[in-house]
């Protein structure tokens, strides 16, 4: 499959290129066509699309181009962004995913002296990230629990801010060209035009159907090159302290999601570091520091 930016300007060309179609037994004329952008960030709507059919009525075809390889629908999701994706009840919708799963982090381990899976050795667990999957994602995974409307919402851009909804099309500001009425899965690239119109759904119609998954993965300190994957916004953090003893003890954070960034949770690991001596050359010497609490491997 190519990837979606070609695919995105490979359908734009092809109603660009078409004077009419034919959609739902109607006949239209094209009038407009292109890509919606906006000031910062991405709208739902890939294709726009204003037509016009013999009557004179005019239709917008305001169309989310979905490859069907695709397992993302949203991924390293920031609080803004979850609010605009799910409404103002972004951070207990997410906090009760995470509670469906909580024995999968309470198990997990937070320090690293060996390399396990795809995580290498001497690292410290930061936290974990959370994503919108259209398939399930790993142990840290589930289903959403969410109303009709909430998944019109994640697959239209309903919640978007203003400048998301209303965008520009070839120069020209569109009020709500950035929310999606239709979806369209693109599975092989043709060059016939009806055979993506016969394709198209309603995306009302497409969301109330589908199941949506969460997943959370991991952000780790990397002690041999000091650094960590970006300020990525945290579903459940681990908050790292020294207690009376001067051991270091990690306590998992489940009620600020998507509150606290990577970069404060990494300064914080830099600081207990320094403080107890430890650095890539004698990281093995944590393990006199730990918490007996703390899950290692």
């Amino acid at each position: 499959m190519t990837k979606f930016g070609e695919t995105e300007r490979y359908i734009k060309d092809l109603f660009s290129g078409a004077e009419e179609f034919v959609f739902g037994g109607v006949k239209y004329t094209v009038l407009n066509c292109g890509k919606p952008t906006t000031s910062k960030g991405e709208c739902k709507t890939d294709v726009y699309v204003l037509a016009q059919d013999k009557d004179g009525k005019y239709k917008e075809f305001k169309i989310s181009v979905k490859q069907h390889d695709a397992d993302f629908l949203e991924n390293k999701i920031s609080l803004e962004r979850a609010i605009e994706i799910l409404g103002n009840e972004a951070q207990e919708i997410i906090k009760s995913c995470v509670d469906q799963i909580k024995v999968e982090f309470e198990n997990d381990y937070l320090v690293y002296f060996n390399k396990h899976a795809s995580t290498e050795a001497f690292c410290l667990k930061m936290g974990w990230k959370f994503e919108l999957l259209n398939k399930i994602g790993g142990n840290k995974s589930g289903i959403m629990k969410l109303s009709d409307q909430q998944k019109i919402d994640i697959y239209a851009g309903t919640n978007l801010n203003s400048s998301k909804k209303n965008c520009t099309v070839n120069g020209e500001n569109i009020e709500n060209s950035g929310i999606a009425n239709y979806i369209l899965n693109v599975d092989i690239l043709t060059d016939k035009l009806d055979y993506y119109l016969k394709k198209m759904q309603p995306i009302e119609d497409f969301a109330k159907a589908q199941k949506i998954y969460f997943a959370c993965k991991a952000l780790n300190y990397r002690c041999v090159k000091d650094k960590w994957d970006e300020n990525r916004p945290l579903a459940v953090y681990v908050h790292w302290k020294l207690d009376k003893y001067n051991k270091l003890i990690g306590e998992l954070v489940y009620d600020k999601p998507l509150s606290v960034r990577g970069n404060e949770i990494g300064e914080n690991i830099r600081r207990i570091l320094s403080e107890l001596n430890i650095n890539k050359e004698n990281f093995i010497n944590l393990k006199d520091q730990l918490h007996e609490n703390v899950r290692t491997i």
